[in-house]
Order: structure tokens, then sequence, then C-alpha cells
């Protein structure tokens, strides 16, 4: 028998080779599993801060709007944002390091220039847009030279005029509230004030029948519409067992309610009541007396939110707006 060593030797050298790319390739695979896990968490993270920033430099601009006296500009705006992210885990000499930029936007999310230290809120804005950046480390991609990742999230914050109500959505009771609500304050929703003949119920179509007003109540059935949109008032105050129940289950289950915002009715009172409903808010109805329905109490949440508005939002809030929106729009 002949014996080739150099033969043995070429197979050891290919299985060392073999091993090598095996343990490469495993160290690359543990790295996207570990090292992209990290990632994606400081992905949710950046995000988490770019809502959380949107929204607090929206507010600013939401205040400047609605108390003009109180003399806010772009140093507020800048100074919020920049606050709120620091809060959040976001800071240049953080670990990871993080950085952030933001943009005035428009209602129609057309940009009108930078967040800045020092200059005035442009003329028609209506939000921000943040940005945030994290470089995480990696813990296993670094033997190819990945060193860190770049995570990026981006968030826009509107506010507006609200300009339309979407179908089926509302409860068919008419309140006219304080300037503004106040949240998670409990309120007396039924309008005691006008007296004999009418409370407060609204006819989405003009019948006065409580079978009609209970599965209103119910199953909410009214038509979509934009504001300022005028409804007949439903007389009486109804102590049908079927509004009662109906009623009952909105407070036993905790759900959120949309409840119409009226500003004026013309008469108040009677079977030609006519409101004019200028807004929406939601609440969590909490109780009513029985057997006659005389006050309805439920607390505030918020007012009416932007994503199912069918007519769209409008202009830029102002001081005498009883419903507006503020929102994380993208």
């Amino acid at each position: 028998m002949t014996s080739h060593p150099g033969a043995l030797r070429d197979e050891h050298g290919q299985v060392i080779v073999l091993f090598a790319l095996m343990l490469v390739a495993l160290i690359l695979a543990v790295g996207l599993v570990i090292d992209g896990g990290n990632a994606f968490l400081h992905r949710r993270t950046a995000q988490n801060a770019a809502d959380l920033a949107a929204m607090a430099g929206t507010k600013v601009i939401l205040d400047g709007y609605v108390t003009p006296s109180a003399g806010l500009d772009g140093g507020d705006v800048y100074s919020t944002i920049a606050g709120n992210v620091a809060q959040n885990d976001c800071r240049a000499a953080g670990d990871p390091p993080c950085s952030w930029s933001a943009v005035y936007v428009d209602q129609a999310e057309h940009v009108l220039g930078a967040v800045a230290a020092i200059g005035a809120i442009p003329a028609g804005a209506q939000g921000v847009r943040v940005h945030i950046d994290r470089q995480p480390r990696t813990f296993f991609l670094g033997v190819i030279g990945q060193g860190t990742w770049q995570v990026g999230a981006d968030a826009t914050a509107l506010t507006a005029r609200i300009n339309g109500a979407p179908q089926g959505q509302i409860l068919p009771i008419a309140t006219n509230p304080p300037n503004p609500f106040e949240y998670g304050k409990t309120y007396s929703l039924t309008d005691l004030a006008n007296g004999p003949g009418n409370f407060g119920w609204l006819s989405w179509l003009g019948g006065n029948a409580s079978g009609t007003l209970s599965n209103s109540i119910c199953e909410p059935d009214n038509p979509g519409f934009t504001f300022p949109a005028d409804f007949p008032g439903e007389p009486g105050k109804h102590n049908s067992s079927a509004v009662r129940d109906c009623l009952q289950k909105w407070v036993d289950s905790g759900a959120q309610v949309l409840i119409p915002i009226f500003d004026s009715c013309s008469p108040c009172n009677g079977n030609n009541a006519s409101y004019h409903i200028i807004g929406l808010a939601a609440f969590r109805l909490t109780s009513f007396t029985q057997p006659a329905i005389d006050e309805i109490q439920g607390v505030f949440d918020h007012y009416y939110a932007l994503p199912s508005v069918p007519a769209g939002y409008g202009g830029p809030p102002t001081p005498t707006d009883k419903a507006l929106f503020i929102g994380l729009i993208r």
C-alpha cells in the first residue's frame, strides 16, 4: 500500500476552511437574531419618543391659537420637544447616542420650516413632524464591521377645528358645555335649562317615538354630517324601560360614546325645538336618574378624534372653538 501524506493534509485544510465558514455563518445568524432584535426594540423606543414629542410640540401650537395672550413662539415649541425627547431617553451623549429634528407642518402636512430655538411659529402651522435617530451598538455583527445600527422613527401630530361627524357613532344627547371641557372631569350631559317639553334629546329624522329614541341609543344610527348642523329636538324626559336599558348598557360597558355639542337652539323647547350642533366630545357614561331620565352624567375623555371624520378637519383652532382636535395622524 502507498500512503499520500499530502492528500491527508489537503483534507485537513478543507475541514478547517469549512469550519471557519460555518462559524462565520453561525455568528452572522446569531447576530441577526440578537442584534436585529435589539435594533427592533430601539426602533420601538424611538417611535414612542417621536410620538410623544410630536404631541407635546403640537400642544404648544394649539395653546398658542386658543390662548394668544400667552405669547408662545417657536422657542417654546423647540424647548418643549427637546425636554420631551430627553425625558424619553433620547440624548446625544446617551447610550445609545440619539438625535432629533422637527419641522412645522400645515393642515395638508406640507413642511413650513424647521423647529428652531429662536423664531416665530410659521403662519398656518397646525402641527409638527418629529424625527428620532438612535444608534444602538451591535454585539455580534461587529465581526463583519457592523458596529452600530442606524434606527429612525417619524411621527406627525396636528391640531385643528373639527369639520365633520361620522355616520352611526353618535348618541342622540345634545349637551352645551363649559368652554372647554376638562379632561377626566364628570359632567351632567343633559340640558336641564331647556324646560318642560324638551330635554336635550335629538331626533335624527324628526320622529318623537320612544322606540325610535331607544333604538338610536342602543345602536347609534345618526347620519354623517358636516359641522355646523341643525337637528330637531325629541321632546320629553322618557320614562321608557327601553331607553333606560339602552343607557344602562353604555354605563355598564364603560365604553366611550360620542356626544353632540350645541351652542344654541331655536326654539329651545317643545315639538319645534332645533339644536345647532358644532362638534362632538367623547364621554364614558357613569349614571342617570330613574325612572324618569332627567340627568345623565359622564366623564369627559377627549374631543372628537380625527381618524373617523369623513368630512376631514379644518384650519387652525381659535379661542372660541368648543370642539378641537389634537392627535397623531402619522
